[in-house]
């Protein structure tokens, strides 16, 4: 499980105990004007396959860690749920989507948005 927590007007997505080995990373912080979007939950055709892993860890659809290719877009996984899954969306970032598993996963995306809302008032 990752923690997600904003702070300095950065998103900071920290991945936690064995997760960082597999995953290969053990933090990603970006700058909330970089965050396009948020939303939670997957469905199982946008999961990737072992085809589209570059560095990190596909156990068959049992956990997916570290950085894949999918659809043209590089993305970062840290998610063992499919709907513990937040996904975000970003702008001019090493990666373009991160999606990341949370044991309360709407809550967290309410507060991101909330985030991102006032962010972007000011």
């Amino acid at each position: 499980m990752a923690k997600i927590k904003i702070e300095n007007e950065q998103l900071v997505v920290t991945v936690q105990g064995i997760r960082k080995f597999f995953a290969m990373k053990s933090e990603i912080s970006v700058p909330l004007a970089n965050v396009e979007s948020v939303t939670s939950g997957l469905e199982w055709k946008d999961l990737p396959n072992t085809l589209d892993k570059v560095l990190g860890t596909n156990s068959n659809e049992l956990y997916y860690g570290g950085r894949f290719r999918q659809d043209g877009d590089k993305v970062f996984y840290d998610l063992l749920r499919k709907e513990e899954a937040v996904v975000i969306s970003l702008k001019n970032e090493n990666f373009n989507r991160l999606v990341i598993g949370c044991t309360t996963p709407d809550e967290t995306t309410a507060l991101i948005q909330q985030e991102l809302q006032n962010y972007r008032t000011l």
